[in-house]
């Protein structure tokens, strides 16, 4: 989920960043909690990127937020795109 160009605002700590190249050849800062692990943001490297690449476990709150898009589909496995017929668990089984 993109930002707006100004309004990301990260509340506390300072994410470890890791810079990844594209198959392209651009290059982006993936930006996640030191502590955990758990990723919070992609960017243009460098100081006062134009917007980030939001990661929806990391906002608060997220159930409000719907996806109006889907990415990266031409790596993802025919399966993953549609598991309306697998079973589900409201808790580890």
């Amino acid at each position: 989920m993109p930002s707006l160009p100004g309004t990301f605002v990260l509340k506390s700590g300072t994410p470890k960043i890791y810079i990844k190249t594209a198959e392209s050849g651009t290059k982006r800062a993936h930006g996640f909690c030191p502590e955990c692990g758990t990723p919070i943001y992609a960017a243009a490297p460098g100081a006062n990127p134009s917007s980030y690449g939001l990661r929806v476990g990391a906002l608060d709150p997220c159930a409000e937020l719907r996806p109006s898009r889907q990415g990266w589909c031409r790596s993802a496995l025919p399966w993953s795109m549609d598991l309306t017929g697998v079973e589900r668990f409201e808790r580890q089984p």
